[in-house]
C-alpha cells in the first residue's frame, strides 16, 4: 500500500515520512526514534482549535485529527515518535500496520512493467474501451499507441466523444469499421478480446456487466477467453462477485482501479492496482502496461485492487478537504493564501493534492472539471461502508466526506473538487483567492 500511494495522487510528505515509520519503525521490534513526538502535535493543534475559534472558521478535520492524537496519548504514547499515533488505530481494529511479528523484510509483490507476473506472451488484441469521458478516453488514446493493440473502439452515451474517437482511430490505423457504435452490442463482438470499463460508478458496471436486455450486456456478449478489466472505482465486494460471474462463462477479469487524473491518463502515465487470476493478468498486462506509468499487481485476486484503491481515495478525499481547511482557515486569519499555499508546498504539510486542488482553489474564476465533488461523495461513502464492515473507524475521512456532502447540497456536485473550499468560505465569510 505504501509503495503504491508514493506514486499516486494521495501522496504527501507526510505519508512518505511518516507512514514509513508507522510500518517499519526503528527495525525488528524496536519503535521508531523520536523526531517529534505525539505531545508536540497536541500542542500544535490544540492551538490551530484555539486560532480558528477566534476567527470563528471551521477546522473539523484537524479536530477529529487531534482526537487521534489525544488517543495515542491516552495509549501511553505521548512522549514517543508521532508517528505511533497509529498505535490508536492498531488498538481498536486488533491489526498491526507493522507487518511481521517480530520484524522482517518487506519483499514487493511482482510489478507488471518487470514481467513477471506473467511469462504468456500475448498477441495485439481487439479492445473496447467503454465510457471515452476524461479518464477513458485518455485510456483508449495510449491505446491507440500501442503495439498491444490491433483494433481500439471506443464506446460512449455522448456520441460527440464516440465519433471524435473514432476519427483519430481512423489517422491511426486502428479503427474497427466506419461507424460510430451506438449499441453496446455494436462495441462488443465475437472480434473483441479484452473490454476495458471506466464507468462514473458501480451502478453503471452493473447495468454494463450484467443489466438490460440478455443481448445487452457484457456477460452476455463476450466470448470465453475474452477479458473484462474494471477500472472504474467500486466495492471490493462488488468486484469479486463479478469476477465469479464472468468466469462461470469463461470470462476472464481483473480488477483495476486507477489514479491520476486525465492529464496522466491522455499520457499513459496512470497508477494502476490490479489484481485478478493468472491467466487474467495475463491477457491484462501489456494492455496495462500502454496505459499505466506504475502498475501495481496487487495479490490476492480480484477485489484487491478496489481495496487498495479504497485506502488510497481515503488520503486523496482528506488530503483535499485540508487543503481547502487550511487555505480558508489562512484567509480568515488575514494570511494571504498565496503566500500559504507557497510556504506549504515547501514544507512537511506539503501533499499532491495540496499542490494540485490548492493551486485551484487560490487561482482566479472557476476551474475546469477534472474531478467532480460528487466522486468524492460516492468514493468516500465506499471508503465509510467498507471501513464500518471492517470494524475500522476512519474518523478524519467521515469529516471529510461531509464537507464534500455539504459542498453537494450547496448545489457544487457537479463542479470540480477543489470547489469544496466554497463550503468553508460560505461560513466565514471570506474567499481564498478568486
Amino acid at each position: 500500500m505504501y509503495d503504491v500511494v508514493r506514486g499516486a495522487a494521495g501522496m504527501s510528505w507526510m505519508f512518505g515520512d511518516r507512514g514509513a515509520r508507522m510500518i517499519w519503525g526503528g527495525g525488528g521490534d524496536r519503535p521508531p526514534p523520536v523526531m517529534s513526538a505525539v505531545d508536540i502535535f497536541l500542542k500544535d493543534l490544540g492551538i490551530v482549535r484555539s486560532e480558528a475559534k477566534a476567527a470563528r472558521s471551521p477546522v473539523p478535520l484537524a479536530a477529529a485529527a487531534f482526537q487521534q492524537f489525544v488517543a495515542a496519548r491516552g495509549l501511553g504514547l505521548g512522549r514517543e515518535d508521532d508517528s505511533r499515533v497509529v498505535k490508536a488505530y492498531e488498538a481498536v481494529t486488533g491489526v498491526t500496520v507493522g507487518g511481521k511479528k517480530g520484524g522482517g523484510e518487506y519483499s514487493a509483490p511482482a510489478s507488471a512493467q518487470d514481467g513477471t507476473s506473467s511469462g504468456t506472451v500475448v498477441e495485439p488484441q481487439d479492445v473496447t474501451v467503454v465510457g471515452i469521458g476524461a479518464m477513458g478516453g485518455g485510456i483508449a488514446r495510449a491505446l491507440l499507441r500501442a503495439d498491444a493493440t490491433k483494433t481500439v473502439c471506443g464506446y460512449d452515451r455522448s456520441d460527440s466523444l464516440a465519433s471524435s474517437f473514432l476519427e483519430e482511430a481512423k489517422e491511426a490505423g486502428k479503427a474497427r469499421g466506419n461507424e460510430v457504435p451506438r449499441r453496446l452490442d455494436e462495441a462488443v463482438t465475437n472480434e473483441t478480446d479484452s473490454v476495458i470499463l471506466v464507468l462514473v460508478n458501480e451502478r453503471q458496471c452493473e447495468e454494463v456487466c450484467f443489466g438490460g436486455q440478455a443481448d445487452d450486456n457484457l456477460l452476455s456478449l463476450m466470448k470465453s477467453g475474452s477479458c473484462v478489466i474494471l477500472c472504474s472505482t467500486v466495492t471490493a465486494t462488488w468486484a469479486k462477485r463479478a469476477a465469479e460471474r464472468f468466469a462461470a462463462r469463461g470470462i476472464r477479469f481483473v480488477d483495476c482501479p486507477i489514479s491520476g487524473g486525465p492529464a496522466r491518463a491522455k499520457t499513459g502515465e496512470l497508477t494502476m492496482m490490479a489484481s485478478g487470476d493468472d491467466d487474467s493478468m495475463a491477457r491484462a498486462v501489456p494492455l496495462l502496461n500502454a496505459a499505466g506509468r506504475d502498475v501495481h499487481v496487487i495479490p490476492g485476486g480480484a477485489g484487491f485492487g478496489s481495496t487498495v484503491k479504497m485506502v488510497h481515495q481515503l488520503l486523496a478525499g482528506v488530503h483535499v478537504v485540508c487543503a481547502a481547511e487550511a487555505l480558508a482557515l489562512s484567509a480568515k486569519t488575514g494570511i494571504d493564501p498565496r503566500q500559504m499555499y507557497g510556504i506549504v508546498n515547501g514544507a512537511a504539510g506539503a501533499s499532491w493534492m495540496f499542490a494540485d486542488r490548492g493551486g485551484r482553489m487560490i487561482a482566479a474564476g472557476e476551474p475546469d472539471v477534472m474531478s467532480a465533488v460528487d466522486i468524492f461523495v460516492k468514493d468516500l461513502d465506499i471508503v465509510l461502508s467498507e471501513a464500518a464492515a471492517l470494524g475500522c473507524p476512519v474518523p478524519i475521512a467521515s469529516a471529510a466526506l461531509q464537507q464534500f456532502i455539504s459542498a453537494q447540497g450547496m448545489g457544487l456536485g457537479r463542479k470540480d473538487d477543489s470547489q469544496v473550499i466554497r463550503v468553508y468560505e460560505q461560513i466565514t465569510g471570506v474567499s481564498a483567492g478568486r
